[in-house]
């Protein structure tokens, strides 16, 4: 077994305390907001209060879905790091294509010049010269050895 440094391990039981406490206070406001919700079915309140507590119940009620995803777990950070391994990974992928893509050119250019210059051999040679040097140019121009034409299936 792998001994972990101190360091390490206070980093991890630090980081737990503050997933610990965020979890604690993110329960704790979720039901801080649902006595509101309630308190505020059977209270009446003035006009002259109205803007003012419609005010700071919008920036509570907006913390909700932020204290959602910390008491199921998930912290924002943890989620934007996600994004960020992400976004990295898919641009490496991109990378990775454009790499590929550029040597399949590569390998399809030397493929061409290569030919290029066999044809040009094949028609500079005497032997050659003004001659076609291969003369099948169809499958059924090709004659098999008998070997290998007898393990060919039978039509």
């Amino acid at each position: 077994m792998v001994s972990k440094k101190p360091a390490e391990n206070n980093k991890e039981v630090a980081q737990e305390k503050r997933e610990t406490r965020g979890w604690i206070f993110a329960v704790v406001f979720l039901f801080i907001i649902i006595m509101l919700i309630i308190f505020l079915a059977y209270v009446d309140f003035k006009e002259s209060n109205r803007d003012v507590l419609v005010g700071l119940f919008g920036v509570l009620f907006g913390n909700i879905p932020h204290m959602i995803t910390i008491a199921s777990g998930r912290s924002p950070e943890e989620l934007d790091d996600l994004k960020d391994k992400l976004g990295s990974a898919n641009a490496d992928r991109q990378a990775l294509i454009s790499r590929l893509r550029d040597s399949q050119i590569q390998l399809q250019l030397a493929r061409q010049q290569i030919f290029e210059l066999q044809t040009a051999v094949i028609e500079e040679l005497s032997l050659f010269r003004g001659k076609k040097p291969i003369k099948s140019l169809h499958e059924s121009d090709v004659v098999l050895p008998e070997l290998v034409d007898e393990w060919s299936p039978k039509s």
